[in-house]
């Protein structure tokens, strides 16, 4: 179980192919009974961890083939979790001490990670939004789609494609909780920028706000402002004036975020509803069918455009019968 040292040629070679074989299997009851084990071990032991392979993509995402097992853990929890493993029956190998732990039974692997590419850890940030989801009739512990998008683009290489599309298949899916992405980012942050620009060119519906925050915090260096001089004993205290201007969004932009949320709230998305935008307006017109509907409009664009006068203008088109038409009794 210890540390790989230098190998030998002969050994490098019989490594790849352990390597190739716990890699490209498709025994899937298998693997899920094995999961099954290793997360009993783990939860029974009360070792906080997350799925972040195929399952927390089929949960997420879609549906891929799995050929393995991959647990996230704290890396002060790591040798816990071999010894955990150990005791119920796994054989184990400290294959990487700086990211990667190995742990197999019945010819299948579970990998052990606690550093994933990007420097990305099982942090507290990240533990606080692991999502407990249900596979096969049990629930386990799936990392947040959030996160699972930071790992599998950071991860990505010419070698491992479905990484990159594993993230965009999470990423369609919807739900994501942008303000935690754009925080998460920081560890791939062109990579992710990458990531929502090429979701965009496929029809995923990423707000375009999310794409300009990330493109600023890349490549929009913040103006320095000099901190000023505070004598605590002195009477002639001042105040250094306040060069953080408010920015107001271009009413483009304020549009484009509208027609994006009336699109996809599903009490309006299929009317057809015009908006005009400027500075200090909105004006909605269009005809729905109800006035829940109309009442949605205002709800949907008051959320948005929090600082401009909106004018709602929407008809509720009442449906009448034909003339001549008779009522069937």
């Amino acid at each position: 179980m210890g540390f790989n040292k230098k190998l030998t040629r002969e050994e490098e070679l019989a490594q790849a192919s352990l390597d190739y074989h716990d890699h490209n299997l498709t025994e899937l009851p298998v693997i899920n009974k094995v999961m099954f084990a290793a997360i009993d071990a783990v939860e029974e032991s009360g070792i906080p961890y997350a799925l972040i392979g195929g399952v927390a993509v089929k949960s997420l995402g879609r549906t891929r083939v799995t050929h393995d097992v991959d647990l996230f853990v704290r890396p002060d929890d790591a040798d816990r979790v071999l010894e955990v493993l150990e005791k119920k029956g796994f054989h184990t190998q400290k294959r990487d001490p700086f990211w990667l732990y190995k742990a197999w039974q019945d010819e299948i692997l579970v990998d052990v990670i606690f550093k994933s590419t990007g420097d990305i850890y099982f942090d507290e940030e990240v533990r606080a939004h692991v999502r407990r989801v249900p596979y096969l009739g049990r629930y386990v512990n799936a990392i947040s789609p959030e996160d699972l998008i930071i790992i599998k683009a950071a991860a990505h290489q010419e070698n491992n494609p479905h990484h990159w599309h594993d993230a965009l298949a999470v990423l369609k899916q919807g739900n994501i909780d942008w303000d935690y992405l754009l925080r998460r980012a920081k560890n791939a942050p062109r990579r992710i920028l990458s990531l929502l620009i090429y979701g965009q060119s496929n029809d995923v519906a990423v707000p375009n706000e999310v794409i300009q925050k990330l493109y600023r915090i890349l490549f929009e260096a913040p103006a320095h402002v000099t901190e000023p001089v505070v004598h605590p004993y002195r009477e002639d205290t001042f105040k250094l004036n306040d060069v953080s201007e408010q920015v107001t969004e271009s009413p483009i932009y304020i549009k484009g975020r509208i027609m994006e949320a009336l699109t996809t709230d599903e009490r309006i998305a299929e009317h057809d509803i015009k908006v005009y935008v400027t500075d200090s307006s909105v004006l909605a017109k269009g005809e729905v069918f109800t006035e829940e509907q109309r009442e949605a409009v205002d709800e949907v664009i008051g959320k948005i455009a929090t600082n401009c006068d909106v004018k709602n203008h929407v008809n509720v088109r009442v449906l009448k019968a034909p003339e001549g038409s008779e009522a069937i009794k």
